[in-house]
């Protein structure tokens, strides 16, 4: 059990907006500002692009200003955020706390305490609130309001080109900027408190992230499978895949065909490239890898990091680092536009094609679903009725991803 430590119910308004966007959240009053800059983000779902900085003014009326970092804080003449707790800020009576984001557009977040309680260490708690977060780049406050009308109006003159671009950059078919979905901030604020509080995982979250591979080392069995004259696996086995993994409304046809349930085929291909399958002489067989993780959950997990961690080639290992580091931080972009990111990301760390030139864009976006496939087959993502859109992490998956991390660390 965890012991129990102090807290601070905060009342956090963004000011100046037509109507009132707001979270109460309740944080460890020990949370440093740093760690209170990741909260806000999470709460009002920003993207973390841009620089910020705290600021607060005492009973005494003398102005504090603490940059986010340390180099920032030496670039701009301010004291850094690093070190200071909410404990230290609001000690003094009457405190009051600003938060700046994005110095461009300018989002002043007033922030005062509302209450103290008591938690379990690391907990993070969304009590309530009202709107969503305005879009990132909108251009402040003025412009999200030109941005909220224009969405919002069919007859606008800008309503289609406004509703392309915040398909492009926020993934969202539909925009209401009256939407506030308290069950998923609270479900990132619990993914966040796991990266602070390091929780191994229990016997139940290491099974349900290794379920779908070890599904089929099992039914691959002690004496492997006969595939198809091509390769494939054979049609019986396929339907069983899709009703064991859940896939029945995602398939092509009758489902029972690799060619036709992509999912299906992925995954055996992917389990052979982990080094757990192989094919010989028109079988499929376990590896002897395989053979010692079938049974085996928590053996299961430790391999299939590994393999994640450090898949093989420079290539293989940066892309792999960056999309673990994308789905921990919340900041996966979306899928209209990832293959573009992954290209200008790859290109500013010297990355080429084989024919060394720079890689092109329709190259980007097969690197880019190739990840989403290599990660997509292990159960890490919490139900999504549009799962080839929406990637959030479970809390097996945000341990199972934290666990990769220190591995990648480690190799470096």
């Amino acid at each position: 059990m965890r012991a129990a430590v102090k807290a601070l119910d905060l009342h956090i308004v963004l000011t100046g907006t037509d109507k009132p966007i707001w979270r109460d959240v309740r944080v460890p009053a020990a949370l440093t500002l740093p760690e209170m800059h990741r909260v806000i983000q999470l709460a009002f779902d920003w993207e973390d692009r841009h620089l910020h900085l705290f600021r607060t003014r005492g009973p005494g009326g003398r102005e504090r200003i603490f940059a986010g970092d340390e180099d920032t804080a030496l670039e701009l003449g301010m004291e850094s955020a690093e070190g200071f707790t909410l404990e230290d800020i609001f000690s003094a009576r009457n405190t009051r706390l600003v938060y700046e984001y994005d110095f461009g557009d300018c989002w002043i977040h007033e922030i005062e305490v509302a209450g103290h309680a008591v938690v379990p260490a690391g907990e993070l708690v969304c009590l309530a609130g009202a709107n969503r977060g305005p879009v990132e780049d909108s251009g402040g406050m003025d412009g999200y309001a030109r941005l909220c009308a224009a969405a919002q109006d069919p007859a606008h003159p800008e309503h289609q080109a406004v509703q392309e671009w915040l398909y492009g950059v926020a993934g969202e078919l539909s925009f209401d900027p009256a939407h506030f979905d308290r069950e998923q901030v609270n479900r990132r604020l619990t993914r966040l408190g796991l990266r602070w509080s390091d929780a191994p995982p229990t016997p139940e979250e290491v099974a349900e992230v290794v379920r779908p591979v070890k599904w089929l080392l099992q039914r691959v069995g002690p004496d492997g499978l006969e595939l198809t004259k091509d390769g494939y696996l054979r049609p019986a086995v396929v339907q069983e895949a899709v009703v064991a993994l859940g896939l029945a409304g995602r398939v092509y046809g009758k489902g029972n065909r690799e060619v036709n349930t992509r999912e299906v085929l992925g995954l055996r291909r992917q389990v052979q490239d982990w080094g757990l399958l192989r094919k010989y002489k028109g079988r499929l067989l376990r590896t002897p890898a395989g053979r010692e993780h079938c049974d085996d959950d928590e053996g299961l997990w430790h391999y299939l990091a590994s393999r994640v961690a450090k898949p093989g080639s420079l290539g293989e290992d940066f892309l792999h680092r960056l999309f673990t580091q994308w789905l921990v931080e919340n900041q996966l972009p979306p899928v209209s536009v990832r293959g573009e990111i992954l290209v200008e990301i790859m290109a500013a760390e010297g990355f080429h094609g084989p024919d060394q030139r720079p890689i092109g864009l329709p190259a980007g976006r097969d690197l880019a679903r190739q990840m989403a496939d290599t990660f997509g087959h292990l159960n890490i993502y919490l139900p999504s009725n549009r799962p080839w859109l929406s990637q959030e992490l479970s809390e097996a998956g945000m341990k199972f991803l934290l666990e990769v991390q220190r591995r990648q660390n480690s190799y470096r």
